[in-house]
C-alpha cells in the first residue's frame, strides 16, 4: 500500500532533521580513513550542497555526484552520516516527483509510450523521451533521471523508486549496519518482491530475502535503519503469500485449504540449508510448520494459524 506523499514528507523530514543533528554531533570526531583538514572539508562541502536539495533539483544532483565522486575521502562515520543523509533528501524529493507523476495527463502519456515502445522491452528515460513530445511529461522525466531514480510500473501506474544499486558504490566506506542495509534494498529496488499483487520473485528469493532482513534486526537492532527494515519485513508473506500468489490453495467444497507444493518444497529447502547456530525466530517457525503440515496432510489447521499469528505479532510495527 502506498502512503500519502504528505504523510510520507512528513515523516521523512523527522528522519532528515534527526539525521542532521546526529551528524553535528559526530563530526568532530577524528576519522583514520583521511586526514581530518580533508574528511572535514569534504562533509562541509557535501552539507552546502545538500542544504537547498530538498527544493531543488540542481543542488541535489550536484550532491549526489559530490557524495559519488569524494566519499573516499572521509572515514566511516562522515560516509555513513553523509550517505544517510542523501538518501534522506533522495526521499523527501521522490514523495513530491511520486505526487507530480500521479496525474491522469502523466499516466496516459506513459502508458501510450509503454505501448509504443512495447512491453517487452525495459522501461528506461531514453526509450521513453524518444517518444514522448509531451513537455510537462519530459520535464518531470528528465528530473528523475537527473536525480538518479527508476521508473517502476504496477497495477498500471508508473512511478519512481529509489535506485539502490548506485548506494552500493557507498559500501567500501560506511560502517556495516549500512552495509547490510543497502544490501537489502538494492536487491528490492533491482527486482520488486510483488507486481499486482503478485509474486514475481521465487519463493526461494522471498525466503531469503525475509530471513536477510530478520538477520539484520538481530545484528543491528540500534542501527538508524532498523525501523525502515522492520517496516519493508512482510512477515505475511513467508506464511501465506501474496493475495495472487497464495501459499495454501483457496477453500474447497470442504472448506480445507492445503499448502502449495511448491512453498513446501521452499521451506524444506531453508530449514535443510540452515547455518548451525544461526539465530532465526522465523526459521524455527517454517521448521514447526512443516511438521505440522506432516501430520495434517499439508493442510493449513488452526494450530498452523494460532502459531503464525503470534510470530507475526512479534515482527508487527506498533
Amino acid at each position: 500500500m502506498r502512503l500519502n506523499p504528505s504523510i510520507k514528507l512528513g515523516f521523512l523530514a523527522i528522519t532528515l532533521s534527526f539525521t542532521a543533528i546526529s551528524a553535528t554531533l559526530i563530526t568532530s570526531q577524528t576519522t583514520l580513513a583521511a586526514p581530518v583538514p580533508a574528511s572535514k572539508a569534504v562533509y562541509h562541502q557535501f552539507q552546502m550542497y545538500s542544504k537547498n536539495a530538498v527544493k531543488s533539483t540542481p543542488s541535489l544532483v550536484q550532491a549526489r555526484k559530490y557524495l559519488l565522486n569524494h566519499i573516499d575521502e572521509v572515514g566511516p562515520w562522515q560516509a555513513t552520516l553523509m550517505t544517510l543523509q542523501l538518501e534522506n533528501l533522495q526521499k523527501i524529493r521522490l514523495a513530491d516527483l511520486d505526487q507530480k507523476m500521479y496525474t491522469e495527463l502523466f499516466q496516459s502519456v506513459l502508458y501510450e509510450a509503454h505501448s509504443n515502445i512495447g512491453y517487452e522491452q525495459k522501461l528506461t528515460y531514453s526509450n521513453l523521451l524518444k517518444v514522448i513530445k509531451d513537455p510537462t511529461v519530459r520535464k518531470l522525466l528528465q528530473e528523475a533521471s537527473d536525480l538518479g531514480f527508476k521508473l517502476e510500473t504496477s497495477e498500471g501506474l508508473y512511478y519512481p523508486i529509489l535506485n539502490y544499486e548506485m548506494y552500493k558504490k557507498f559500501q567500501p566506506y560506511v560502517k556495516p549496519d549500512i552495509v547490510a542495509y543497502i544490501d537489502i534494498m538494492a536487491a528490492e529496488s533491482n527486482q520488486p518482491t510483488t507486481s499486482d499483487a503478485a509474486f514475481i520473485i521465487t519463493w526461494d528469493e522471498l525466503i531469503r530475502r525475509t530471513l536477510e532482513k530478520e538477520a539484520f534486526l538481530n545484528n543491528f537492532p540500534s542501527s538508524n535503519r532498523t525501523s525502515a527494515v522492520k517496516n519493508s519485513l512482510y512477515v505475511g508473506y513467508l506464511f501465506y503469500g501474496s493475495d495472487n500468489s497464495p501459499a495454501y490453495d483457496w477453500y474447497t467444497e470442504e472448506e480445507i485449504r492445503t499448502i502449495d507444493p511448491e512453498v513446501k518444497k521452499a521451506y524444506e529447502k531453508a530449514v535443510a540449508n540452515r547455518e548451525p547456530n544461526t539465530k532465526s525466530v522465523l526459521l524455527d517457525t517454517v521448521d514447526k510448520i512443516l511438521h505440522l503440515l506432516d501430520k495434517s496432510n499439508d493442510e493449513l489447521t488452526p494450530e498452523i494459524r494460532e502459531i503464525t499469528d503470534h510470530v507475526e505479532s512479534l515482527f508487527a510495527n506498533n
